[in-house]
């Protein structure tokens, strides 16, 4: 036995009274940072900001009995040989570990326990305190007792006996390697689209150590387990796409979800897990609120999605850490996974006319961008779409908000919004383009999404000025007295960018179902379908052209086929094709009003003509006999002088002048003011009824509104 064998076997000082760490991870040494083992295998400073730690030297038994192994993220603790690379180049480029500007105590800093420095503002208010008042800045004893007290309050404990048995049928239903493989190869390919889920490098090296060593201590790590079930269900959903053509299996299970049997695992580990200081926590549910969406949108997968968004808050990734400790890579990591669950929380809610969850303002994490250490190792290198997306989204986010300002200003806004629109897509890449894209790259289905929250971000604006103008109509034509004020030339506008907006949706499906990129377990897919054919119904009341008939029949056969399978999308089918009812009788009302009013203005305008021609003729009969009768008087009496008629003026003058006088006040005392009064009498016992029955109409309420598109009705909750 060597003389080193023999010091660390007769060690005299115990490890919690030693002024030297008993033993540094990997990152501590490269650092040369002081290391302190706040868990079992993980550091203080690792276990904070989410990184990987490794130990090259084995601790003393002792303390290994001290704590359970349960809350170690072994997942975390075994690397692959790339990211050690990357580890060891990052770990040169951070020589101090601790932010200036941060200006916190080393030694408080160094004894900050499991991220606690992120989510609790104490540390830095009392470092800045001691700097204030000139105070050395070396903790107070009653600082770190603050930091013990934390370091106790967050160490594991062991796992119950019902959570060990949980995690044993869940690790018992893992498939086979090749299935596994197959499964996270679908996912990446077809399920991660513009959102960043979690490293694929990172997550792929865990799957390999998990399958290959049975030692791992990935299999008790229930954050692990949950994160790859969830990632198996959500790969289950989309692999129709791979089925080939020629495949003589065929599964027979139009009713059944494909990747029931992982969800049920994931599920029920999520109680366990959410408590776990980790980003495994907030994954999980993420990817399960996901897989969710074409069964329970407004359900289940609403909550997971509120849950994952809730532990991004409580994990802070919503904010830009200080901390230098956390290096680019595990910074660019936080801000891809937090703008990946705030955007799509964001355009669900937008979508399914749910309230904002929390407030724009408060996030202060920059937008994803390309980083090349992060980017070279990922299977599907999506982060230009992610960064596409979440341009959108925020231009999304504002069009949703109401404007409450003058119109004038609610038409600026309107024309910004437009702007900015338009200005989102010139900036989109060349290569973003689906007709120069092939059809089984994993990127067009992508692009194709980007497309299709663009064209419904144009729907958004505009389908209050297209209900509008359909309302607007229907009022004129079905009830004559009602006098709606004509619409403006901005709502005529937007009602035309809808209504575009709406055909060029259907196009961007012609042209998935004609590249059979069709599927069925696709929420995104089936509601954007639905809105582009009820935009187009609606469209139809007021004007259809040739082609509209084909643009319906299209819609409603497309959302039949993503349909199979799935109940609750069949009741949304059934839904349009009774909007689409509703319409037609709209659009036959007011063609049959319109042929009426035209009808009843070509009586009144024959009717005008024949009252004009019996007054022509009474008025040329009426002058014929006055003047064969002054012919008489001629002839019969002598001549009369001048003055004589001037005199006596003839009384046929007199009885002209008080005939038209009687006329006059018969027309301006009689006709008009009883008519008038009449008329407003019938009016004024007609309003009432008439605003009842157009109420709704008239309202701009957003729920309204949204359910009139389909949004409120195609709620995807309890039919599971």
């Amino acid at each position: 036995m060597d003389f080193a064998s023999k010091r660390r076997r007769r060690r005299r000082v115990a490890d919690e009274n030693r002024k030297r760490a008993p033993r540094a991870c990997d990152r501590c040494k490269a650092r040369k940072s002081k290391c302190v083992e706040a868990i079992p295998g993980r550091c203080q400073r690792c276990f904070a900001s989410n990184f990987a730690c490794r130990f090259e030297r084995a601790r003393s038994p002792s303390v290994q009995d001290i704590t359970s192994s349960d809350f170690t993220e072994p997942g975390e603790a075994t690397v692959s040989s790339n990211s050690q690379a990357r580890l060891l180049q990052d770990d040169d480029n951070h020589n101090d570990p601790l932010s200036p500007a941060s200006v916190l105590s080393q030694r408080l800093a160094e004894h900050v326990v499991a991220g606690q420095s992120k989510r609790t503002p104490w540390p830095n208010i009392l470092s800045r305190l001691r700097e204030a008042f000139s105070l050395d800045p070396d903790a107070a004893p009653e600082e770190r007792d603050m930091v013990s007290m934390q370091a106790h309050m967050t160490r594991s404990k062991a796992l119950h006996p019902s959570e060990v048995a949980r995690l044993h049928a869940a690790i018992d239903a893992f498939p086979p390697r090749p299935i596994a493989d197959f499964l996270l190869s679908v996912f990446i390919k077809h399920a991660t689209d513009t959102f960043f889920y979690f490293d694929q490098d990172q997550i792929l090296s865990e799957i390999d150590q998990f399958y290959d060593d049975t030692t791992s201590p990935l299999r008790s790590d229930l954050s692990f387990v949950c994160l790859a079930m969830a990632t198996f269900a959500l790969g289950s959903q989309w692999t129709p796409l791979e089925r080939p053509d020629e495949s003589a299996v065929s599964l027979h299970r139009d009713n059944d979800d494909l990747g029931q049997v992982f969800y049920t695992h994931a599920k029920a580990l999520i109680p366990d897990l959410i408590d776990r200081p980790c980003l495994r926590s907030i994954q999980a549910p993420f990817l399960l609120g996901v897989y969710l969406m074409p069964a329970s949108a407004i359900g289940s997968s609403y909550v997971y999605m509120g849950l994952a968004l809730r532990k991004a808050l409580a994990f802070d990734l919503h904010l830009d850490p200080e901390d230098q400790a956390v290096d680019g890579r595990e910074r660019e990591v936080r801000r891809r996974l937090w703008w990946s669950i705030y955007s799509l929380e964001r355009c669900t809610t937008v979508k399914l006319n749910r309230p904002r969850s929390i407030d724009a303002n408060v996030v202060k994490v920059p937008h994803p961008s390309p980083l090349p250490e992060l980017d070279c190792w990922q299977r599907y290198d999506n982060i230009q779409f992610q960064m596409a997306y979440t341009r959108l989204i925020k231009i999304l986010d504002r069009i949703a908000e109401p404007c409450t300002g003058t119109e004038a200003e609610q038409q600026s806004e309107s024309e910004t919004q437009a702007s900015d629109l338009r200005q989102w897509k010139k900036s989109l890449p060349l290569n973003f383009n689906l007709d120069d894209m092939d059809p089984k790259d994993s990127r067009y289905r992508t692009i194709f999404h980007l497309y299709l929250n663009y064209y419904y971000a144009w729907i958004t604006m505009g389908k209050i000025a297209l209900v509008a103008i359909a309302r607007t109509s229907l009022r004129r034509h079905m009830v004559p007295t009602s006098r709606p004020p004509d619409p403006s030339e901005a709502t005529l506008r937007q009602s035309r960018y809808c209504a575009k907006a709406g055909r060029k949706l259907l196009l961007l499906f012609e042209n998935l179902t004609q590249t059979r990129n069709i599927t069925r377990f696709s929420f995104t897919d089936f509601q954007g379908c639905s809105i582009a054919t009820i935009v187009t119904l609606v469209a139809g009341i007021t004007e259809r052209d040739s082609g509209y008939n084909s643009r319906v029949k299209f819609g409603l056969d497309c959302l039949q086929k993503m349909a199979t399978g799935n109940v609750t999308a069949k009741l949304g089918v059934k839904f349009v094709e009774a909007v689409q009812s509703i319409t037609n009788e709209a659009a036959e009302k007011l063609h049959q009003a319109s042929s009426m009013l035209g009808e009843r203005q070509d009586v009144q305008a024959s009717a005008s003509a024949s009252d004009y021609n019996q007054w022509a003729e009474w008025l040329t009969r009426l002058e014929r006999s006055h003047t064969m009768e002054q012919r008489a008087i001629h002839e019969v009496e002598p001549e009369v002088p001048f003055l004589h008629i001037v005199q006596h003026p003839p009384h046929s003058n007199e009885n002209m002048s008080d005939w038209r006088t009687a006329g006059e006040q018969s027309i301006s005392e009689s006709s008009i003011p009883q008519n008038l009064a009449h008329g407003s009498g019938m009016l004024r016992e007609f309003q009432p009824l008439e605003y009842d029955l157009w109420s709704g109409l008239q309202s701009d309420d957003p729920a309204f509104l949204m359910g009139l598109t389909g949004l409120d009705v195609l709620d995807f909750s309890g039919f599971t």
